[in-house]
């Protein structure tokens, strides 16, 4: 039967090298390992979560723990109902329930976390202005600059290197190893460009100056006073000791392409600053009042110049 297939698959012209016989042990270890690693630990984590939710509402309700169709439907629509009571209270009238979404940073917040940073004197001051500068003008996720809280969850893969950093023509630019729109950790180049208020160039070439007396060769290009690696609740602390909760993670990287479409940018080139995918772009971005405000503003000027 085999050779059956194979003939009727025809040859391809091109010979391929014997392949040495399969251990079925190795193998399977092996198939192991890609399934273990297959996913991040924190999506991992995740899913554990989803998992532990649905055999709990199993067994409130004394339904088999096979997910059948009518098992998943019946446990979609507990779970529903649980979500809404919390965040919709009136779903029935309102289903979709509005959107908040969380305010753009300015360059006026870089600017006030910079002489914060001036007037302590303190290098973890300083070093989260640059990661919120890099942050706002390279459109990042703060993700992308700090590591999730727990050891357990720290990915090196992601960790930008200081060797990768790099000066030239008045411009600064680091690698970025890791994005959302990059499964397959290709990795992207961030540029940036002199700014008038809080130069991202100036910032990176000072903290630059300042890690490498403390820090010398250490591989991490961001690293606090200790050595450590900034993480999401080091990057909280200081963000919400200045900022309401009206700001959040994504308020750098939408107060950049704000800051970008006043400048007359279109769509398709913040889009690529930001390396959203167009999905991303539509939810979470073109449709902050504010962008889209700074978006029409910026083609009314285009249209009175001519």
């Amino acid at each position: 039967m085999e050779g059956l297939l194979l003939s009727a698959l025809g040859e391809s012209g091109v010979r391929r090298p014997a392949r040495p016989p399969v251990d079925l042990a190795d193998l399977d270890k092996y198939a192991l390992h890609l399934q273990v690693h297959a996913l991040e630990k924190s999506t991992s984590n995740g899913y554990a979560t989803g998992a532990r939710d649905y055999i709990r509402s199993c067994l409130s309700a004394n339904l088999p723990l096979d997910p059948t169709p009518l098992t998943l439907s019946r446990y979609i629509a507990y779970t529903s109902r649980f979500i809404a009571s919390v965040h919709h209270p009136r779903l029935e009238e309102n289903p979709g329930g509005p959107v908040k979404r969380k305010l753009p940073l300015r360059v006026a917040h870089l600017s006030a976390f910079l002489d914060i940073a001036r007037s302590s004197g303190s290098y973890d001051d300083f070093l989260f202005a640059v990661i919120l500068a890099c942050c706002f003008y390279a459109c990042h996720r703060s993700g992308e600059l700090v590591q999730k809280n727990g050891k357990g969850l720290f990915d090196w893969r992601k960790v930008i290197k200081r060797t990768s950093l790099v000066f030239d023509g008045g411009r600064a630019q680091y690698h970025l190893p890791y994005h959302k729109s990059d499964p397959f950790y290709r990795g992207t180049d961030i540029l940036f460009t002199p700014q008038e208020v809080v130069d991202p160039v100036a910032l990176l070439r000072e903290y630059a100056s300042r890690r490498d007396r403390l820090h010398g060769g250490r591989p991490a290009l961001f690293l606090r006073t200790d050595g450590s690696h900034p993480t999401r609740s080091w990057f909280e602390r200081k963000f919400f000791s200045v900022l309401s909760r009206d700001f959040g993670g994504h308020s750098p990287c939408a107060g950049g392409a704000t800051f970008y479409a006043s400048l007359g940018l279109t769509e398709d080139v913040i889009q690529a600053l930001g390396r959203w995918s167009s999905s991303a772009w539509k939810i979470y971005i073109r449709e902050n009042p504010a962008v889209r405000a700074e978006l029409q503003l910026a083609a009314l000027r285009v249209r009175l110049r001519f």
